[in-house]
């Protein structure tokens, strides 16, 4: 049977004790009924995992006798610069982006994204976005959580230092181009970056070429926007996967 999995903020964790957060800690006090002496896992979104026993103590839970797992170990960094989109849609691509391994998430607002979040939401926002992909690295067993940036306009983003030297790889339905994966792997750091509903405008486009973007297409059909990112997210991972050396296999 799996072992049970929950999310404890690394300053909650010393001394051989985590202390869940509320959140966490109603899951498994009242929704999976646990008790003293079970054995769970703990991971800290920031790389840690730990196998440790639950202690009931009145309004708290802890998990007691910390036991460190094995680091998983670590990719090279993709991340996904998306424009924002409808909600749904866009936690969707949150929560299978975690799953496939990316490591930072840039939420864009562009010319033709009709998404905009009142300055007095965003925190918020961003706090739930945090709790979905923390949610979705405790499903899918990683010791580590995306880190969701800000939402930053893309002419920003083209401008800011900090990804200047990443390679970057627009997607567009109708880039002269086809991507071909394998060529742009060598690079430690790639930045996804996928458009709106209504696609990159013309002014976009020639922004992100005279910035260093490298321009592609995914194949013939349109795609929908969250399906452009999961499709980009899956063939550069798979392929990073290939790349890895295979464990030797033992001769009888």
């Amino acid at each position: 049977m799996t072992r049970r999995r929950f999310y404890a903020p690394r300053d909650s964790i010393r001394g051989g004790y985590a202390c869940l957060p509320s959140d966490q800690a109603h899951h498994l006090r009242d929704v999976l009924r646990m008790n003293t002496g079970d054995f769970v896992e703990v991971f800290d979104g920031k790389g840690n995992g730990y196998l440790g026993e639950v202690e009931l103590r009145e309004s708290e839970v802890l998990i007691r006798n910390l036991q460190a797992l094995p680091r998983q170990p670590s990719q090279t960094s993709t991340i996904l610069a998306v424009a924002l989109i409808k909600p749904t849609k866009f936690e969707w691509i949150l929560q299978k982006a975690t799953e496939l391994g990316i490591e930072e998430i840039i939420p864009l607002t562009t010319r033709l994204c009709d998404i905009q979040i009142p300055g007095s939401k965003i925190t918020s926002r961003w706090e739930r976005w945090n709790r979905i992909v923390r949610e979705a690295s405790k499903q899918c067993g990683r010791f580590t959580a995306p880190q969701i940036h800000e939402p930053l306009n893309f002419s920003n983003f083209l401008c800011g230092e900090e990804f200047s030297l990443c390679t970057r790889l627009l997607f567009h339905e109708k880039a002269r181009y086809l991507w071909r994966p394998d060529e742009h792997l060598l690079s430690e750091r790639i930045v996804l970056c996928m458009g709106p509903e209504g696609g990159w405008d013309d002014v976009e486009l020639e922004q992100a070429g005279k910035a260093g973007c490298l321009i592609f297409g995914l194949g013939p059909r349109i795609l929908r926007a969250e399906t452009a990112a999961i499709a980009a997210i899956s063939i550069i991972q798979y392929q990073r996967l290939l790349q890895q050396p295979r464990p030797e296999s033992s001769s009888l």
